[in-house]
């Protein structure tokens, strides 16, 4: 084709939302729970909230299962201690700031976000595989929709990346 007739009739303008920019909002979801996750157990190093929480679950019946899960959580916290805890927020932290990387790239459609993306995705796979058999059947859910739904990001991304390699806009 000659540039004339290309510059004549360029490419029609992508989608204002299709599935890079879904899947830029889904990063963009993870990223607000990740820091209001990373916040709330930030939090939790100090002890005088994990008292007014013992002092707070202590005003519910003695059968609620609120109380039951709410008490074994803040054992579970102060079991873990502050290093642990600060490790965690670290490693949510650096989770957070890869999350928000990918959803800026992706929603401004950027190659290298691109594959970045597929490239971490996938790299996540294994560890929920393993992390899916492991776990007792019961508490399997979360563990399944997660790899779900990670498999389709995965499989989206290398399929638009492959079309547009054949495309030649890459």
């Amino acid at each position: 084709m000659s540039s004339a007739v290309t510059a004549a009739n360029p490419p029609p303008p992508p989608r204002k939302i299709d599935g890079l920019r879904l899947i830029a909002l889904f990063k963009f979801a993870k990223v607000l729970l990740l820091i209001a996750t990373s916040y709330g157990v930030h939090k939790l190093l100090d002890a005088n909230i994990i008292e007014r929480l013992y002092t707070w679950s202590s005003t519910l019946s003695d059968d609620r299962l609120e109380r039951k899960l709410i008490e074994r959580a803040l054992d579970w916290v102060e079991d873990l201690g502050a290093k642990r805890i600060q490790i965690f927020v670290a490693v949510t932290v650096a989770y957070t700031a890869m999350a928000l990387i990918e959803g800026v790239g992706l929603w401004m459609r950027k190659t290298w976000a691109e594959w970045l993306t597929t490239i971490f995705t996938a790299s996540l796979i294994p560890f929920e595989l393993w992390e899916l058999l492991k776990r007792p059947p019961g508490h399997r859910l979360p563990i399944a929709v997660t790899l779900l739904v990670n498999i389709i990001i995965v499989a989206y991304l290398v399929w638009f990346i492959r079309r547009q390699q054949r495309a030649g806009q890459h």
